[in-house]
């Protein structure tokens, strides 16, 4: 027999522990679309920022790639986990960095 009450607690502490997320994509991109509604399906919290719509949103996502060095194409969603940036970033690579 399962006990909910453990599964329900070890739930919560992972949340309590979650790292931050923050994602710049776009509502017009499909692939932002679907990350979100697998981080949503799966319980995580996070920010998001559409960048097509908001021009200071896209300033501050390429002033975060300049300055961790990034040099190449920008692919969305551009996802940052704390101190960590993933551009293009898949829903099972950010998973496992939970």
């Amino acid at each position: 027999m399962v006990d909910s009450n453990k599964e329900s607690e070890t739930a919560e502490a992972s949340q309590d522990t979650q790292k931050s997320i923050l994602v710049y994509g776009s509502d017009e991109c499909s692939h932002c679309v679907n990350f979100k509604k697998k981080l949503d399906s799966a319980g995580y919290t996070y920010t998001f920022y559409d960048v097509d719509k908001d021009q200071s949103y896209a300033d501050q996502m390429l002033l975060k790639l300049q300055q961790v060095g990034f040099r190449g194409n920008i692919s969305l969603p551009v996802v940052v986990l704390e101190d960590d940036i993933k551009v293009g970033a898949s829903f099972d690579e950010i998973e496992s960095l939970l």
